[in-house]
């Protein structure tokens, strides 16, 4: 995984906080994004812009992730809200974690489980269900792993 130059990190965490999230929420993270979350706990990076990578939907999206939200709580804004907030409010499918934001505040999530587990995808949360619920039309997949999503990161002023 390609190493992120961040503009603004938050405070480190250990294993055992990552333990306990997933253990509280009965979740297991993909290995690779355990590793992020220890090395750098989320915040903002340089390399912000990517591309949606969706065979099935046509067009592609071209967004930033403005954000990679924390564990901590440091922040009003952290890993576990959100999965309060989204995934067990049901506006997000089960299997996806948000692990952070874009400028227009869509989400960018994680797959936790099932076949596509560590699949990111871009939310588009200007299409809600009149329930609440994100059509699945607008879940559009930008990589197959997180891994992936990382080294697929630029710096917006760069070309690709």
């Amino acid at each position: 995984m390609k190493k992120l130059d961040f503009e603004h990190t938050f405070k480190s965490i250990s294993i055992q906080d990552i333990m306990n999230f997933e253990k509280k929420y009965n979740i297991s993270l993909p290995e690779n994004y355990r590793e992020f979350l220890l090395m750098n706990n989320g915040g903002k990076t340089k390399q912000r812009r990517f591309e949606t990578n969706d065979l099935t939907k046509e067009g592609k999206i071209i967004s930033s992730i403005k954000l990679f939200y924390p564990l901590s709580k440091e922040n009003e804004v952290n890993l576990e809200k959100m999965f309060v907030d989204f995934n067990l409010g049901q506006i997000v499918p089960n299997k996806f974690l948000p692990i952070g934001s874009d400028p227009a505040d869509n989400l960018i999530c994680l797959s936790i489980e099932s076949e596509d587990k560590n699949s990111v995808y871009h939310c588009d949360l200007d299409y809600l269900e009149e329930d609440g619920e994100l059509k699945t039309e607008y879940i559009r997949l930008i990589s197959r792993n997180f891994k992936e999503f990382i080294n697929s990161l630029y710096i917006p002023s760069q070309m690709k």
